[in-house]
């Protein structure tokens, strides 16, 4: 350890402290010491936590480190501790830049106004290009809320009316009133707005929403140039196929029309090709904008906060920006939690009245039960879809996420006990078998994964093709919290083979290189040149090659609902994908999900992770888990600081 550290740190027992966190101590240290020689040993020993701290937090997903308190459950007592961490304190170092706490949006090039490795602003402590990011998106997002298009009411009004139909009433003792279309709404709220937010959980209809609004976007202006996008190849594929569904069942309806369809893109980008990342940086940025009018980014809450801060900057002043997703998804992996931030995940917001009174004249609907007092510019901009067409009042699926997303253990219980689309098994570290050995799991799995195997069979006779395997193999998945341990997605998949091997439904020994007939893998690297990326699916089959000799190629579904075949020699990186993580997951969807969980909680197992899992269900979704870690799952939400909730909302 650097010799610095060693005398202004103290040996403290921590977890998982990374080589990084300490070299992040060290060099800002080394700084202090060079920039100030007088600086006093009680503040040096102050920058040191505070440094090794606000690293530890930027590794969890945290934006800042709030000085009031500690975000990270394993750091508490810790942080309690060491209360000598103080703003005064900190704020008297050279490596520090003190922000004003008024601080207007607007900021200008990064070195302009902080040349410091540490940004103090209010009570939060920022490594500065963190700060910089943050800034950047606040100030791009007050800008656009300023900036409203221009619109023909009347013209509008009448494209909703085609596009969604007439309000449809209802008889009530007092009045008839019209039943809310949320769709209709959202579509409405968004077409008012440069930057405008839709959110919403499984089955509520945002792909069909968005589309309908493009369509009516483009009624007012035919010429307007669009592009899809999506944080990860997978998530833009299902982007793309939803898309084209909704125009097609536009076209077979006899109630609804969808104007101008064919100019609304079948094709999307993932964020990093939209922007035209290399290793030199983004080709399309602040000084090269990108060359649309209207930018629909699908899977929001996936985006962390430098990738939604280029975003932003690759976006011309004037460039429409809608953001799609379900706020109560888990957030980014990397640092942030920005689609949360802006919807004031937690709290159900509305239109304020003026608004309200605008959407009425749109669309029909009288929104007083859900108007409110102004409090933040964003509550305009965004449209909560409030009713699930997937998950039913008798679906036990829709009934349990709701549960888990209000932290209702006696009710998530109760739907647990009483639902027969849901079910639970317990997972005990008193249990004489490791829960691998246990009958319930090992029926589960193998019963989950036959129509797969017959699939296979039916392919290599000759009697399916690979959309059919692929099909059967979308019918079941283990999700898990961890990567590593016994419950850890490795060890979970090396066990999935070795049973399904036992079972006969697939043969692992076919070959020394590990690859199999039957063998499904997992992406884990973008290949550009291969059009294969972080999240993508392929499945090994056996195929004949270009001398009709007998191969193993692996098979990926297509944009155009065809089938390529790469050799598994050129493949990025990978992984087997009987079994996946819950963040892998986003964005699919498995007729029957099976989620495990450990006998013990740990702190990545929230109920954020779990409504995740659950809503990836379309038809059952069964639970192993430890009874500790079910309960403290749901009692515990991710909490990632960051000042853009603040300063939006509050």
């Amino acid at each position: 350890m650097n010799p610095l550290l060693l005398q202004y740190l103290p040996d403290i027992e921590v977890k998982n402290l990374r080589d990084i966190d300490r070299q992040v101590a060290s060099q800002v240290l080394q700084w202090e010491v060079q920039a100030a020689a007088d600086t006093e040993p009680q503040t040096l020993l102050c920058l040191a936590v505070a440094s090794v701290m606000v690293s530890v937090a930027l590794g969890k997903g945290q934006v800042c480190l709030p000085l009031t308190s500690c975000a990270l459950p394993e750091w508490r007592e810790f942080w309690q501790e060491h209360s000598l961490l103080a703003s005064s304190q900190l704020a008297d170092c050279r490596t520090v830049y003190v922000a004003d706490a008024k601080l207007k949006t607007a900021v200008g090039d990064f070195h302009d106004y902080a040349q410091q490795p540490l940004v103090l602003h209010g009570n939060n402590l920022y490594l500065a290009r963190y700060f910089f990011y943050e800034r950047g998106v606040l100030t791009q997002i007050h800008q656009r809320l300023a900036l409203q298009p221009e619109l023909n009411d009347a013209e509008l009004s009448h494209t909703l009316m085609q596009l969604f139909g007439e309000p449809a009433a209802v008889n009530s003792d007092a009045d008839s009133t019209a039943v809310i279309d949320w769709q209709k709404v959202a579509a409405a709220s968004a077409c008012s707005r440069n930057f405008a937010v839709i959110t919403g959980g499984p089955g509520t209809g945002k792909t069909t929403t968005v589309t309908r609004l493009l369509s009516a976007l483009l009624s007012q202006n035919p010429q307007m140039s669009i592009a899809l996008a999506a944080p990860t190849g997978k998530a833009a594929a299902r982007m793309t196929e939803s898309i084209r569904g909704a125009k097609l069942r536009a076209q077979q309806s006899s109630e609804t029309s969808l104007p101008f369809a064919e100019q609304i893109p079948d094709d999307s980008f993932t964020l990093h090709r939209l922007l035209g990342w290399s290793p030199r940086g983004f080709r399309y940025n602040a000084n090269r904008h990108l060359p649309f009018d209207c930018v629909v980014v699908d899977e929001a809450s996936m985006v962390d906060l430098p990738m939604m801060y280029h975003l932003f900057q690759a976006l011309a002043a004037d460039t429409r920006l809608i953001l799609l997703g379900d706020r109560d998804q888990l957030a980014s992996v990397e640092a942030g939690s920005v689609l949360a931030d802006l919807c004031d995940a937690g709290v159900q917001h509305g239109p304020d009245a003026g608004f309200a009174q605008r959407l009425q004249q749109l669309t029909g609907f009288d929104l007083a039960s859900v108007t409110e007092e102004p409090v933040s510019p964003m509550q305009n901009a965004v449209a909560s879809l409030r009713v699930s067409h997937r998950f039913t009042a008798d679906s036990g699926i829709g009934q349990l996420a709701a549960a888990v997303n209000n932290s209702a253990q006696q009710r998530a219980d109760e739907v647990l006990r009483t639902f027969e689309d849901v079910r639970f098994v317990g997972v005990s570290p008193l249990a004489e078998q490791p829960f691998w050995q246990q009958s319930q799991w090992q029926q589960t799995l193998v019963d989950g994964y036959r129509d797969y195997a017959e699939a296979l069979r039916a392919f290599a006779a000759n009697k399916a093709d690979a959309n059919d395997v692929f099909s059967a193999f979308n019918r079941f998945q283990i999700l898990v919290a961890l990567r590593q341990g016994p419950y850890g997605v490795e060890q979970v998949n090396q066990r999935a083979e070795r049973l399904l091997q036992a079972a006969g439904l697939i043969d692992t020994r076919a070959s020394a290189s590990g690859w199999y007939a039957g063998r499904p893998v997992m992406i884990s690297r973008n290949e550009y040149d291969l059009g294969l990326f972080n999240g993508d699916i392929g499945i090994a089959l056996p195929v004949t090659d270009e001398q009709g000799k007998p191969t193993l190629k692996v098979a990926f579904p297509d944009a155009d609902g065809g089938v390529r075949y790469l050799l598994p020699s050129r493949l990025p990186a990978h992984e087997t994908a009987f079994a996946m993580t819950v963040h892998k997951s986003q964005g699919s969807e498995f007729d029957h999900l099976c989620l495990l969980l450990p006998e013990q909680w740990q702190s990545v197992i929230t109920r954020e992770l779990i409504y995740t899992a659950i809503t990836r269900a379309k038809k059952t979704f069964t639970l192993f888990s430890g009874h500790n870690c079910w309960q403290q799952g749901l009692a515990t939400r991710v909490q990632r600081a960051s000042g853009l909730r603040d300063a939006l909302w509050q």
